[in-house]
């Protein structure tokens, strides 16, 4: 089967249309709930669609580069990407951060931040063979001595 142009570039443009708004609207943090999802999958779709765009637009894109027309756009999104990169392991994952926090802080504290009292997410781990000694350990401590992950825990104590 032969791809045409004028199956592909449709899809191609709408797909970027919605990438490109979910990230501006993951960007301001709307919607978030909703945007996530649809970027993700939306985003591998707009790579697959593009690649054959590419595929089909060869011979244009040869001559761009013969041209040197190619070489200003793609160093400077090169260095633009690597200044991200770089901006962005220097300033570190804040949800990785509060997640190690969360983690590391005793439970007794942590689980005040999931269901409002402790006591009552002590009972749900409990009824579900949980065990915690000592409400100043750790999630951490908690997950070792019980052989569960936080994931686990925390996905027991939302329900």
């Amino acid at each position: 089967m032969k791809l045409k142009k004028e199956f592909i570039t449709p899809y191609l443009v709408f797909i970027f249309l919605i990438v490109g708004t979910t990230g501006v609207l993951m960007f301001f943090h709307l919607l978030d709930d909703y945007t996530k999802v649809v970027h993700e999958f939306l985003g591998i779709s707009f790579v697959v669609f593009a690649i054959f765009h590419i595929r089909m637009n060869w011979s244009s894109i040869k001559n761009y580069a013969k041209k040197k027309q190619l070489l200003l756009p793609s160093i400077t999104i090169l260095i633009i990407s690597i200044a991200f990169i770089i901006g962005g392991k220097m300033h570190g994952n804040l949800e990785d951060q509060i997640l190690e926090k969360f983690v590391k802080s005793p439970v007794s504290d942590s689980f005040k931040l999931l269901s409002g009292d402790y006591q009552q997410a002590a009972d749900i781990l409990k009824k579900n063979n949980i065990i915690i000694d000592d409400p100043s350990k750790s999630l951490e401590e908690i997950c070792v001595q019980n052989n569960k992950s936080p994931e686990e825990i925390v996905e027991l104590i939302l329900k």
